[in-house]
């Protein structure tokens, strides 16, 4: 399973993965957002092109986009998500297997962050010390406007023909059309590749999350694309 803002790297070295090619699941980040919340972010029109090419090598099914997070704030309201999101959509339909969305949360600094970058008065799905904490219970929609705005951009998907999830949320969202499913799916990988995933949910993740377990590769603070919001940014 591959988490990356560019593809286009993994498309070099992808013909050097032997097996594991044909085992392989990639999830790509696209926002859209402004280079003042993104700075090192590739253009959107290359990150696109790039996707296309990996869902011609290794078939839609084995790619996820993710809007992710979705930022409300100052400068970011529901008319530019809507907007955003169409045009990335319209875009990405034919490449990908469905759409992971996520509501922006609070970690260290995130807030002050976001103010220095312009965007004044973010918008938290789950504020500090709710996001990772406490009871796993799904709870009623969150505030206005979420609903409103999630119901908006599920409807685009949906017209695209594709499936809306939603990443470690502690709301029952599928009355606005947005299904709680893991993103390390363990039941539709097996499916998909062929093997017996694990049952039991990541015990080290937030409680919210759906995902099987699994063992992380990576190392915080590495990540070029230096955005704004990001929990791991040192």
């Amino acid at each position: 399973m591959f988490w990356t803002r560019d593809p286009r790297p993994l498309l070099a070295g992808l013909d050097r993965l032997g097996e594991l090619r044909e085992r392989c699941f990639v999830q790509v980040t696209v926002t859209g957002y402004p280079p003042s919340l993104e700075p090192g972010v590739a253009p959107t029109g290359a990150i696109i092109e790039a996707v296309r090419i990996l869902a011609a090598r290794i078939g839609r099914e084995r790619i996820a986009w993710r809007y992710d997070p979705v930022i409300l704030a100052e400068g970011l309201d529901p008319a530019f998500h809507l907007s955003n999101f169409a045009r990335l959509a319209e875009a990405l339909a034919g490449s990908v297997a469905h759409i992971v969305l996520s509501l922006l949360d609070e970690y260290v600094a995130t807030r002050g962050r976001l103010g220095r970058a312009g965007y004044a008065s973010p918008l938290f799905g789950s504020p500090r010390g709710e996001a990772r904490a406490g009871d796993s219970r799904e709870s009623a929609l969150p505030p206005q406007p979420w609903p409103e705005l999630l119901a908006g951009l599920a409807a685009i998907t949906t017209s695209r023909g594709l499936e809306t999830r939603a990443c470690a949320e502690p709301f029952d969202l599928s009355p606005l059309g947005i299904a709680a499913e893991p993103c390390i799916d363990g039941p539709r990988l097996g499916k998909l590749f062929g093997f017996s995933p694990p049952e039991a949910r990541d015990r080290g993740q937030r409680p919210a999350c759906r995902c099987a377990s699994s063992v992380d590769i990576g190392e915080y603070g590495k990540c070029p694309a230096a955005c704004v919001y990001c929990y791991a940014r040192r």
